[in-house]
């Protein structure tokens, strides 16, 4: 068994998408001071590797704590460009889709990774995922919709059929392609809330 981490390390050096607010991790103890060693953070809800809840994006839409556990795991296939069209040929039922457009390598290069020549989701496959009745939809991509999308079809679609998302996955070229294998990126149990870092993982047999 084989445990691929799928999320990007948290840091205060880690870049944000640029309308979202900063990290910050901040020492408040110290062990010779204070006999323990204990940190503040402060981050976004959709910072880093994370996942969208409809509530991000539609108004009363269902928020984190409207999602039993059993909605951030499951059966999950890697599709790519080239491969979304052979979905049809997954001879078992999936519980969630993943995109790699190979964006991720790009994460540590701020100004090219939330650019406006990133890659684009293809409808066809945002249609499969609904009909497939998928309970979720990732990518390594920083949002589903390209730069700049004020209408934001593809979150309205995924969302809208209470599909969650999660966006900036990395170490997708450690997936394999097609072939079935167990995904957990379960959130921060906040309460009422639009989104949460992940520690997204994958576990190949």
């Amino acid at each position: 068994m084989k445990y691929i981490d799928l999320s990007h390390p948290i840091s205060n050096e880690m870049s944000t998408y640029p309308s979202d607010p900063d990290i910050s991790i901040v020492r408040e103890k110290e062990i010779h001071l204070d006999r323990t060693l204990l940190h503040r953070f402060t981050m976004g809800t959709h910072t880093g590797t994370h996942l969208d809840a409809p509530a991000h994006i539609i108004s009363g839409g269902k928020t984190l704590d409207d999602f039993p556990l059993s909605s951030f795991t499951g059966k999950t296939v890697k599709v790519d460009l080239n491969s979304i069209r052979e979905l049809d040929k997954v001879d078992e039922k999936v519980d969630g889709i993943i995109f790699d457009s190979s964006w991720y390598r790009r994460f540590k290069e701020p100004e090219i990774y939330f650019g406006s020549d990133r890659p684009e989701i293809p409808i066809y496959l945002v249609k499969k995922a609904i009909e497939m009745g998928v309970k979720y939809f990732g990518c390594d991509l920083p949002s589903i919709d390209v730069s700049g999308s004020e209408d934001k079809p593809i979150h309205n679609a995924l969302l809208g059929a209470n599909i969650i998302v999660y966006e900036s996955l990395t170490n997708l070229n450690q997936l394999p392609m097609l072939t079935p294998f167990e995904f957990y990126g379960f959130p921060l149990p906040f309460v009422g809330l639009d989104g949460s870092p992940v520690r997204a993982i994958g576990v190949i047999q």
